[in-house]
């Protein structure tokens, strides 16, 4: 072993430099054993355990990720509210409730707002401004909101038309 360390011959060893000249003769000290050791130069170098190791993604990690990208899609689709059909038309009148109706029936609804009187029409589950006094008319050009969480506003008459799940009527629970 030529008075040389053992864990210096397995530093050696794994650093892919054993035979060199330096590991040849005993360092004087710890320190100037790592400096003469180490290439800060080349922190990653080509030989030995330096280097940072290729991942692969193997089959199973591919079969794994496709799972968590099916469960992410269904869930959202499973558990977005907009999805869900709606059981009340909320009418709201410069900022405050004005009325609620529910879906189920078919109805026209009127009101009056601060330029005119706007028309909603409640047919087939779907709510809907059929006419409005506003200029552009971009509240009827919506068309029809079905779905929970869904809303048409005519501006310049301040009218909001929002269709919500129906409430339950009634305590949540009761106790003794």
């Amino acid at each position: 072993m030529n008075g040389t360390p053992t864990c210096l011959y397995i530093f050696a060893w794994k650093a892919g430099t054993y035979g060199k000249k330096r590991f040849q003769r005993r360092p004087k000290t710890h320190e100037s054993w790592m400096k003469d050791s180490i290439d800060m130069s080349r922190p990653f170098s080509k030989h030995g355990n330096l280097r940072p190791r290729k991942q692969r993604i193997t089959p199973g990690d591919w079969v794994i990720l496709c799972l968590l990208l099916a469960l992410s899609i269904l869930s959202f689709y499973l558990l977005h509210p907009g999805n869900t059909p709606g059981g009340e038309v909320w009418v709201y009148l410069k900022g405050k409730p004005y009325g609620f109706y529910p879906l189920d029936s078919d109805r026209i609804v009127r009101v009056k707002g601060p330029i005119g009187t706007t028309v909603i029409s409640i047919h087939d589950r779907e709510a809907a401004i059929i006419s409005a006094p506003c200029p552009y008319k971009f509240c009827e050009k919506m068309g029809p909101i079905p779905h929970h969480g869904r809303v048409m506003i005519c501006i310049p008459n301040r009218i909001i038309v929002e269709v919500k799940r129906k409430k339950r009527r009634g305590p949540d629970a009761i106790t003794r």
